[in-house]
């Protein structure tokens, strides 16, 4: 009979696993936070259908290989903010860090709506 020392057979076991472990996303994003952004995605496209759903997860689905996700809330906070009334969201609206992190989401975008073909002329 032929002895295999244990060390040997736990780490052949684990080869498969260290390579699935690889392929998964660094950035995996909330399942919530996902659907929000492809139903907002398909409504600027113009509706439910087959077609803009592809293209909207495809999307966030680029962004998110990207952007970690808080960095991900942080520049949409911003963006989101920017339309806000009154005094105390003035930190969104205003100032060098609102501007570039609006900035960076759109350019995120962009990117995104290009790999996926989208088109922005088609936004509502």
């Amino acid at each position: 009979m032929k002895y295999t020392p244990p060390l040997l057979v736990a780490g052949s076991l684990c080869l498969p696993v260290s390579a699935f472990a690889a392929k998964t996303p660094a950035h995996d994003y909330p399942t919530q936070a996902r659907v929000e952004y492809v139903y907002d995605c398909m409504n600027r496209l113009g509706g439910e259908n087959y077609d803009t759903l592809y293209k909207c997860s495809c999307s966030i689905d680029y962004i998110a290989d990207q952007l970690p996700y808080d960095d991900y809330v942080t520049l949409d906070t911003y963006q989101r903010g920017q339309n806000a009334a009154g005094e105390r969201p003035e930190v969104l609206r205003e100032g060098s860090i609102a501007r570039d992190s609006r900035s960076q989401l759109a350019k995120l975008k962009s990117e995104a709506d290009d790999q996926c073909l989208i088109d922005s002329d088609a936004q509502q």
